[in-house]
């Protein structure tokens, strides 16, 4: 058996290192300009709590009786999810409800409160 001929590709030109490191830091900048967002970099705010489950079932009553406030939950970008935050009475956690919950329209609907007027306000929003 004889030699195998190989063939030699061309040599590509070799770069500098500096150029290859500019290179390198246009990529990063690029990569960082495109997918930055500057709440994503950031620690969440402990003080913000959101609902991450929402309570799909028919309220309670007596779970009713204790609401002192009720907010609106938006799912942006502190919170993924919709929800009504009812706040109770001797309670520190808050119960989270399903935005489309037919018992939570109805003892709203029987308050005298609009699903569109609760946001984050202190207390029940009653109709004018």
């Amino acid at each position: 058996m004889g030699e195998m001929d190989y063939q030699r590709l061309p040599a590509q030109p070799k770069l500098p290192r500096s150029s290859m490191k500019g290179m390198e830091l246009i990529l990063i900048l690029t990569l960082v300009l495109f997918n930055f967002s500057p709440r994503k970099a950031l620690p969440p705010d402990p003080s913000i709590s959101c609902c991450t489950q929402v309570y799909r079932k028919n309220l309670p009553n007596k779970l009713l009786r204790n609401v002192i406030r009720v907010d609106l939950q938006e799912a942006n970008g502190d919170c993924h999810i919709k929800a009504y935050v009812l706040h109770r009475n001797h309670h520190r956690r808050p119960v989270c409800v399903h935005p489309n919950n037919r018992s939570l329209a109805r003892w709203l609907y029987r308050n005298n409160m609009r699903p569109k007027d609760l946001g984050p306000s202190p207390g029940l929003n009653p109709i004018p």
